[in-house]
């Protein structure tokens, strides 16, 4: 299965990799209401080829909380084994089935592409080359990788992502990003749990870009690392995603000789399913019926300057 949608995506464009993702579970109190505190952390499993067949293209039927149904489709996924023998997730045991409410994150556009086939712009403890794909920096010790830009648009960006690799034993310790100025005070960070990444193996990490998040994951191997969002102060919460882009920074732990590769860094919108329906489960692949709704208007956003979670 996983072959044939490989083929597709150069063939008709319907297959296409997007993220499998399970939002967390929470406790409930005495009265059976949700509290704050999390029993079931989320599940994120990105770059799942996924073959999605529509159904309807756009609805204006007005569903829960004003949103509106704006696409249906069934979209055909790998077995469950296979997902859970990616880089991110294999050896996992807490996905076992897809459920009900699940969702599909798919790619919509890409809002921008931080450039890695060349090494202008890019600099860090070591030194940095390029191979026509992808920056590797060869570290002399612990410090960071970073590029720099001049200002540059994300506004109507809500997720960011990247692959990244390493030699030997280099600890990733944080990914930041500076909005609207250089300083400390105007970045957005992704604090992680400092893990070692895996050695040669580009592990793909997608994180959500939007008002008012404060926690997120990075899957490695099945095993969770909690990733707190947090800004920087300088700005207010929504002023913070609406500034240009300036410079991204990856901070981490290596010995001399280390190197660290990056590849695919990009700002991108997103394109959410939700799964309602499972037509299809067996050994060779999940066939499940998915409605897409609409969370946002970008005219509006562009228009009113308001942050990416507002009407």
């Amino acid at each position: 299965m996983s072959g044939i949608l490989k083929r597709l995506s150069f063939q008709t464009g319907q297959s296409r990799k997007v993220t499998y993702y399970r939002p967390p579970v929470f406790a409930k109190d005495d009265y059976g209401v949700e509290t704050d505190t999390i029993s079931a952390q989320e599940i994120i499993v990105p770059d799942v080829r996924a073959y999605i067949r529509n159904r309807t293209d756009k609805s204006f039927v007005q569903q829960r909380a004003g949103h509106n149904v704006t696409g249906k489709a069934d979209i055909f996924l790998p077995n469950l084994s296979t997902l859970k023998n990616f880089p991110n997730f294999s050896g996992a045991t807490a996905f076992n089935e897809p459920e009900g409410f699940d969702k599909i994150i798919d790619y919509d556009t890409t809002v921008y592409q931080v450039p890695t086939d060349t090494a202008t712009g890019w600099s860090g403890t070591g030194s940095a080359a390029t191979d026509g794909e992808s920056v590797t920096l060869t570290a002399t010790g612990g410090g960071n990788l970073v590029y720099s830009t001049t200002a540059t648009n994300t506004l109507e960006a809500d997720r960011f992502r990247l692959k990244i690799k390493a030699s030997g034993s280099v600890q990733l310790n944080a990914i930041r990003v500076y909005h609207g100025s250089l300083a400390s005070t105007h970045r957005v960070n992704w604090d992680n749990d400092n893990f070692i990444l895996l050695d040669n193996n580009l592990l793909t990490i997608d994180l959500p870009f939007v008002s008012g998040t404060t926690s997120a994951s990075i899957y490695q191997t099945g095993s969770r690392n909690g990733v707190t969002v947090s800004i920087g102060g300088g700005l207010s919460q929504e002023a913070q995603y609406q500034a240009d882009f300036r410079k991204l920074q990856i901070d981490f732990s290596a010995t001399n000789g280390d190197t660290i590769t990056v590849k695919d860094i990009k700002y991108y919108k997103s394109s959410e399913w939700s799964i309602h329906e499972i037509n299809d489960y067996n050994d060779e692949f999940m066939s499940l019926s998915c409605v897409r709704t609409e969370g946002r208007r970008d005219s509006r956003r562009r228009a009113y300057g308001t942050a990416y979670n507002n009407p």
